[in-house]
């Protein structure tokens, strides 16, 4: 995957000892990970290896993505053997160092995929090729259908085969046919690593559940959409239609994971519809890239480029700061079922307000982070070439129409998970001993919310860091013209300039006044209790909140939203009748594979030349 563009060595010669030093750290480390599994005795001696190893490997991208160790970045000709197995361009090095910052808060759980996964950013063609399929291998849940994941691993080894041998390979007409097909290979390989599907329920089998090491399954995933927009041949007519159709794909995909976030039973599931959501994106915002370059709007293709890397190193961001507050709601609270979780405000108050402003981003509240990308978002559909008829809109209001839909459903699942884990009261015994974790998890939860809060505020940063590998995406010389300023984010047209930090300083005024207010009124906030319990025996010990049978639950919330819609008694049995009809007719169809349960690992050897028929098929039609 990195051998798709042009390979890039910098000017000096500290590029390619950087290259050298991490590719030792990652060699130690993956000798290290394979020595705790082996002797499980070492793994207590093996943590805070990993750990340094990770902070080794930031320091090395961060040197590296400086202009002093980067130098101009220049196309020159092949790097020696060694650095053509692990040679980091400017465009890996800003994956690797978000990759690099999940392994650190993985530990141990998730430090092989994390490894699989800097390989597979930074390694060259059958390596990172090798190192995607390991990673989908390692994001592999027991508790999903059976098979999942033979597509992402169909598409890594088709990318092995796409992948050019040189730099000159995408300028010949072989190159450009078989980068014609990229599109496609690049959905099968990142469908597993996104977490992307079509199902809207939000069960044990369709929904795994979320860990810390599909975060970097989510970077590699973004890294190779960045890629396919570095290396896709100038084709007009090929791109508009690849952009447009991955634009409806994702659409559809998003709609898909915020009904499965809505629907889900416990936590972990909830975050994976919207971590699903999220990493529909992407795909969206690499679509919108396609027909930017197919029109030759290189000012909106600009913005695509800005849009993409901020979703990238703000998602990774957010979504490990949400499964690090996940992780200690778990040790304090028990499972993290809904029906079980409940007054968490007031139990454990540190951990509920950064959790809070974590879901407030996923949300897109301003100023936060999840704000600026909805804006962008809709400035780069606003860029879109204007078709001379009615007719010819009518696609992208549908496709707006649908993410609307999406973002609703996505709002209402972030409401009721606050409203049922946060809000309430205790509904377990162990529920209401929980409290605040101790400071070291804590200030680790802390420092996570707090760079995404960073983020938020100064997005050019990340943009000012990444400025050589988005000039590599975006194919100029310099990176001058897709940087901003620090504080800024300017539109892709040039229009409009949002500028996140006057929101938030807006916030802080209009907070402190609220403050001085409620300070000059001298009343302190109080618990409402009940007066008079109706001769109600007392409550026990581990029940100081009242019986948790009484409590607000998951059902309330429901019941309260049919309320408000003016849902009629009775209207409901129609819907259920409609959706056992549904399900038996599911059953149906599934005899067949009941009968032969063995189907599924007969019809497995034919899946890779099926795919290889397809794919030269598609390719035949599309040269």
């Amino acid at each position: 995957m990195a051998g798709w563009a042009v390979i890039t060595t910098p000017g000096t010669g500290a590029g390619r000892i950087i290259s050298i030093i991490l590719l030792v750290v990652l060699g130690a480390m993956l000798a290290c990970v394979l020595a705790s599994r082996a002797w499980p005795r070492a793994r207590a001696a093996c943590l805070p290896l990993l750990r340094v190893g990770w902070v080794v490997v930031m320091a090395g991208a961060l040197a590296a993505c400086l202009p002093a160790a980067l130098g101009h970045v220049a196309a020159v000709g092949r790097a020696p053997r060694l650095l053509s197995v692990f040679h980091p361009d400017p465009l890996a090095l800003s994956s690797l160092l978000l990759v690099a910052l999940v392994g650190l808060c993985a530990g141990q759980a998730g430090a092989l995929a994390c490894i699989a996964a800097a390989a597979a950013v930074a390694g060259g063609p059958l390596v990172s090729g090798l190192a995607g399929a390991c990673v989908i291998v390692a994001l592999r849940d027991d508790a999903a259908r059976r098979g999942r994941g033979t597509g992402g691993l169909l598409g890594m080894a088709l990318l092995s085969m796409l992948a050019p041998a040189g730099p000159d390979a995408l300028a010949g007409a072989g190159g450009a046919s078989r980068a014609l097909v990229l599109p496609v290979v690049v959905l099968m390989a990142t469908w597993p690593l996104l977490h992307l599907s079509w199902r809207p329920g939000g069960g044990r089998r369709h929904v795994p559940a979320l860990r810390m090491a599909d975060v970097a399954g989510f970077v590699v995933g973004g890294h190779l959409w960045l890629r396919l927009l570095a290396c896709y041949p100038d084709s007009t007519v090929l791109s508009e239609r690849w952009g447009y159709a991955l634009v409806a794909l994702s659409a559809g995909l998003f709609l898909a994971a915020s009904l499965r976030a809505l629907v889900a039973r416990d936590m972990r599931r909830v975050l994976s519809g919207l971590f699903g959501g999220t990493a529909a994106l992407p795909v969206m915002v690499a679509g919108l890239g396609l027909v930017a370059r197919a029109n030759d709007l290189p000012d909106m293709l600009g913005g695509v480029v800005a849009c993409l890397m901020l979703l990238l190193a703000a998602g990774c961001i957010i979504w490990i700061a949400l499964l690090g507050l996940c992780d200690a709601i778990e040790v304090e609270a028990g499972q993290l079922v809904l029906m079980h979780l409940g007054g968490l405000a007031t139990l454990m108050p540190r951990v509920s307000a950064l959790l809070s402003v974590g879901l407030l981003a996923l949300g897109g509240m301003p100023p936060l982070i999840g704000f600026s990308i909805s804006w962008m978002l809709l400035r780069l559909f606003g860029a879109l070439p204007h078709g001379g008829s009615l007719a010819q809109e009518i696609p992208v209001v549908c496709v707006l129409a649908v993410m609307g839909a999406g973002w609703g459903v996505r709002l209402l699942a972030l409401v009721r998970l606050v409203g049922v884990v946060l809000c309430g009261r205790p509904r377990t015994p162990r529920g209401a001993g929980a409290c605040d974790p101790p400071w070291p998890v804590l200030g680790r939860c802390a420092a996570g919310v707090a760079l995404a809060c960073v983020v938020s505020l100064l997005p050019g940063g990340w943009g000012a860091l990444a400025r050589a590998g988005m000039a590599q995406v975006a194919r100029q010389v310099n990176g001058g013209a897709v940087g901003g300023s620090l504080f800024a984010l300017p539109s892709p047209d040039g229009v409009s300039v949002l500028v996140p930090l006057h929101g938030a300083v807006l916030l802080l005024v209009v907070g402190v006044m609220v403050g001085v207010v409620w300070w000059m009124r001298g009343v302190s906030a109080t618990r409402q209790v009940a007066t008079w319990e109706q001769g109600a025996p007392p409550a026990p010990p581990w029940m100081p909140f009242g019986d948790p049978l009484t409590q607000v639950g998951a059902g309330v919330f429901v019941r309260l939203l049919q309320d408000m819609a003016g849902w009629p008694e009775g209207a409901a049995a129609g819907v259920r009748r409609a959706l056992r009809a549904w399900r038996a007719g599911g059953r149906c169809l599934m005899l067949p594979l009941l009968r032969f349960p063995d189907a599924p690992e007969r019809l497995a050897p034919l899946a890779l030349p099926a795919g290889i028929a397809l794919a030269i098929a598609l390719l035949c039609w599309l040269s």
